[in-house]
């Protein structure tokens, strides 16, 4: 059931890739809406990401990943896995 998320974040963090500006902001709700369980592995996944030092936590629910780590950033959750 993990991987399920898993994916979800690394196909968010992978079309996130290509738009334009310098950051990319990993928002909980637009991946999984209302579900509760989702968003707190979410949270779990993006504080793995924080300890990590490749995202910092913004606010609850939102996330902030720069252009240049999200390359380690797909490599960290693709460990998980």
């Amino acid at each position: 059931m993990k991987n399920k998320w898993i994916s979800a974040l690394i196909y968010y963090l992978h079309n996130k890739k290509a738009e334009k500006g310098n950051i990319v902001v990993v928002r909980t709700r637009e991946i999984c809406g209302t579900d509760r369980r989702c968003g707190w592995e979410l949270r779990k996944l993006m504080m793995f990401l924080v300890s990590r030092g490749i995202a910092t936590r913004h606010k609850q629910g939102v996330y902030v990943i720069e252009k240049g780590a999200i390359e380690k950033a797909l490599y960290a959750l693709s460990e998980q896995i």
